[in-house]
């Protein structure tokens, strides 16, 4: 009976090698009716326990729900997730591989559920945050193990959040895989994508920006990974591109050249601290979400664009907010910036003196650098929140009518019809992003980094105790009047810590693009006055 099993399951492996080389030849449904055959075959198995029977099965249905995703094909995506969700697989599978293709098939089944209207309906997004969650799992389950989580996990959480309109995070997880220089055509593509839909919302239209994405489908289409025929779409998607860049510069009158070699040049002639600005994806600079030229060397972003003027009341009052959101983000990750890399002289903590209590928590003046920096983050979401209620008649009030605060993960309450209808009627992207994050940090809605926030409240109003190499263990003792307290690693905290930035990074371009979109929207309706009232901000310098 062994024997008879080993055997099956050998054959199975094989057939699946062929339907897996089946979809990168773009043979979708050659593989689809291999594939369920097998399944079949599988089934015909009583001892669905052993090991290697159910490392195939699933196996199997990773393939049916890749299929679906590149064949737009329903019916396999539900057939891989009814597998999937048939047993736990935990006796032959990892868990951060199991999440990722748990969330690989539920987004295919949003997928096809919305079709087309997919990004533009705020029902949706409590669904994707669910697939965040899953792809956060995984990689937050390689973080627990101490392993570098795969490029596909990346990936994917990255086309995730593009359809969310969260950008910058997504931009910079394509940026990370790309930098490992493997054959990953989907990060090229993806980021090209993502670079289009974040153009038709700014409207920049720059050559940088253009070539950028022609980059992208010509690196794509020379991947050995894709079918055939994507890779001679994408490469005449470059080309078309190209073309499109090409005679745009001749109506302009510009040269066009190679420049590549300038904008490294322009790139190492940054501070250290600039480069790493920009490198860790903490840059407030629109042009430094794609390119690392002169034009990403400040935090310039703002809500009107230098190339155009944008008249509202509301203007003014939203870029004071933006002043705030910058000086403070500013600070946090200079903090992050001096834990990481420019930690101050020691010589100044050696001020304070501390008890030896062998329970290895760091103290002092550096490690409080990178604690207040978690701290100002959420500080600057609910300053968001707070603009965002009042600037899109969202806030919240009392019986007796009186403002309520709008904390940032949980003032939206879109399950208020009212409310839904009063969002859905804004269709505003940037407004969609901001609900995208709020969602993914609310504990009630199963955010999966709701985590963050209950360390930061515990970071505000009771102990959290940062521990460097490993986790004290005897110390109940002095634990006793402490309620709850929370252990993080060093490591855990630091790398959180850079997340947790990157985020508030993300809401403070998206808060940027909501205020944009409304005051665009709003002009258009009122096009005479526009010609009066123009106005374009002016950059403070310093001296």
């Amino acid at each position: 009976m062994e024997d008879s099993i080993q055997s099956r399951v050998l054959y199975t492996n094989l057939q699946l090698d062929n339907a897996s080389e089946m979809i990168d030849e773009g043979q979708f449904e050659e593989s689809y009716k291999l594939c369920l055959y097998l399944k079949e075959l599988l089934e015909e198995v009583n001892d669905i326990n052993e090991p290697s029977l159910s490392l195939a099965l699933f196996r199997l249905a990773g393939i049916f729900v890749d299929i679906g995703h590149m064949a737009s094909k329903a019916e396999a995506t539900y057939i891989g997730l009814e597998i999937m969700e048939s047993d736990s697989f935990e006796n032959c599978l990892t868990r951060d591989s199991y999440y990722y293709c748990l969330a690989n098939a539920n987004r295919n089944i949003i997928q096809h559920k919305y079709g087309n209207s997919l990004a533009s309906d705020i029902k949706s997004i409590p669904e994707l945050s669910k697939v965040n969650s899953l792809f956060l799992k995984a990689i937050l389950n390689c973080r627990e193990q101490e392993i570098e989580a795969q490029p596909q996990y990346l990936v994917n959480l990255g086309n995730n959040l593009k359809q969310q309109y969260r950008f910058s995070e997504a931009l910079a997880l394509y940026d990370q895989v790309i930098a490992m220089n493997l054959d990953i055509a989907q990060a090229w593509v993806n980021r090209s994508e993502c670079l289009i839909l974040l153009n038709s919302i700014t409207k920049m239209h720059t050559v940088q920006q253009g070539k950028e994405i022609a980059l992208g489908y010509r690196k794509a289409s020379a991947s050995k990974c894709i079918p055939p025929d994507w890779a001679k779409h994408y490469l005449l998607r470059a080309e078309r591109i190209d073309s499109d860049i090409e005679k745009k510069c001749l109506d302009m009158g510009i040269a066009i050249e190679d420049d590549s070699h300038l904008d490294e040049q322009e790139y190492q002639s940054f501070s250290e601290y600039r480069k790493w600005c920009l490198d860790s994806f903490l840059s407030l600079s629109e042009h430094g979400l794609y390119c690392k030229c002169y034009g990403s060397a400040r935090d310039n972003l703002t809500i009107p664009l230098t190339t155009r003027a944008i008249s509202r009341d509301f203007i003014l009052p939203m870029e004071k907010v933006l002043n705030r959101l910058k000086s403070e983000f500013g600070l946090a990750r200079l903090m992050l910036y001096e834990y990481k890399v420019a930690k101050s002289d020691n010589d100044i903590d050696d001020d304070a003196c501390y008890a030896e209590l062998y329970d290895n928590e760091l103290l002092g003046t550096n490690i409080e650098k990178l604690r207040t920096a978690f701290r100002i983050c959420f500080g600057i979401l609910d300053k968001i929140g707070n603009a965002v209620a009042l600037l899109f008649d969202l806030q919240l009030k009392n019986s007796k009518g009186k403002v309520r605060p709008s904390y940032f993960h949980t003032f939206w309450e879109l399950e208020n019809e009212e409310r839904l209808q009063k969002f859905e009627a804004y269709d505003n992207e940037g407004l969609i992003g901001l609900y995208s994050i709020a969602c993914d940090l609310n504990h009630k809605l199963e955010g999966e980094l709701s985590f963050y926030k209950q360390w930061r409240n515990a970071l505000e109003h009771s102990f959290v105790f940062v521990y460097e190499n490993e986790k004290p263990e005897s110390i109940e003792a002095s634990l006793t009047y402490y309620e709850e307290p929370v252990f993080i690693s060093e490591s855990e905290f630091v790398e959180s810590a850079e997340h947790v930035l990157q985020l508030t990074r993300s809401a403070i371009f998206s808060f940027v693009f909501a205020a944009r979109i409304k005051a665009e929207k709003e002009a258009l309706e009122n096009i005479p006055n526009i010609l009066i009232q123009d106005k374009f901000i002016e950059r403070k310098k310093y001296t």
